[in-house]
């Protein structure tokens, strides 16, 4: 899903059907930060398209504490 798709979707699951586009984009950009602080924790790009798609990592494919 890319970070806007997955802004929609927060905000359908709380009820909201009137936002905004402004809303929707800055939903989907506090969603990217985060996407990309944790990528390789649970989170992968998927592929190399632009907008990003996201992912949850294969259980094998975390990064293990050190």
């Amino acid at each position: 899903m890319t970070t806007t798709e997955l802004a929609k979707a927060v905000l359908a699951a709380h009820g909201v059907q009137d936002a905004t586009g402004d809303d929707v984009q800055s939903i989907a950009l506090g969603i990217q930060h985060s996407l990309k602080n944790n990528e390789g924790r649970g989170i992968e790009r998927s592929g190399e398209a632009n907008p990003a798609r996201w992912q949850l990592a294969a259980r094998d494919d975390l990064e293990r504490p050190k």
